[in-house]
């Protein structure tokens, strides 16, 4: 008969890498591939600011970042020439000692590694191959008839609720002998409905802010800075 499965969840920016990426893909991919839009920097520096007030969420900031960083169209060969290059930059020097430690772990312990973010799935699916995860869960985006990547997000922002919804779905679809032990791992409380979803929930940062909000809603803490959180409590 199928053996349940282990599953490792993990969050990506200031989880598996220490530095967010979506700003800094951006801006890298503008110097590669168009410097001239590093000009447009205001603009994109405005957008930042009127997403932190809160004038418009996710779903409308991240589509016009791209837009105007990126162009209105990604053509299939370029995205994945950007994307590999990026994750080649990324990994593994912006990896923390306690992520490398605990994906290790978890890989040598018959875990699924699933890597889900609201990060943008052309370019956090790269990040993932380079780590070895088995699979990814991130904002989808739309692509035309040539298959060119759009900026506009194809459903919603995976992040919150959404992400834990999607990763329901996934494990649906991929473990139909079940489920033995989920291990999510995020920097950040609004994975909070993706750790209700498992029975070891890690809250990763650094400082005695983090242990008290980790004890406060039942999970661990883990300062990834410090190799030595190979082993669960």
């Amino acid at each position: 008969m199928p053996t349940p499965v282990r599953v490792a969840i993990y969050d990506l920016d200031r989880t598996v890498l220490r530095t967010p990426t979506f700003t800094l893909f951006l801006l890298w991919a503008a110097w590669r591939e168009a410097p001239w839009r590093l000009l447009l920097f205001p603009a994109f520096a405005a957008l930042m600011i009127g997403y932190a007030l809160r004038l418009y969420g996710r779903e409308r900031f991240k589509p016009a970042a791209i837009r105007l960083m990126l162009g209105r169209s990604i053509a299939s060969s370029r995205a994945e020439a950007l994307a590999a290059a990026f994750a080649a930059w990324r990994v593994p020097r912006d990896v923390p000692p306690g992520a490398a430690a605990c994906i290790a772990r978890d890989r040598a312990e018959g875990y699924r590694l699933l890597m889900a973010t609201a990060a943008p799935e052309f370019y956090a699916g790269a990040i993932a191959d380079a780590l070895g995860f088995d699979a990814i869960l991130a904002s989808r985006h739309h692509r035309d008839a040539d298959g060119n990547w759009l900026p506009q997000l194809d459903g919603p922002n995976c992040y919150g609720v959404e992400k834990a919804r999607r990763v329901e779905e996934w494990l649906s679809a991929n473990a139909a002998a079940g489920v033995a032990h989920i291990r999510a791992y995020s920097d950040h409380i609004s994975d909070a409905p993706t750790f209700a979803l498992a029975g070891e929930a890690w809250l990763v940062g650094r400082g005695d802010r983090y242990v008290r909000l980790a004890a406060k809603h039942g999970w661990r803490a883990a300062d990834f800075e410090n190799a030595a959180v190979t082993e669960a409590r």
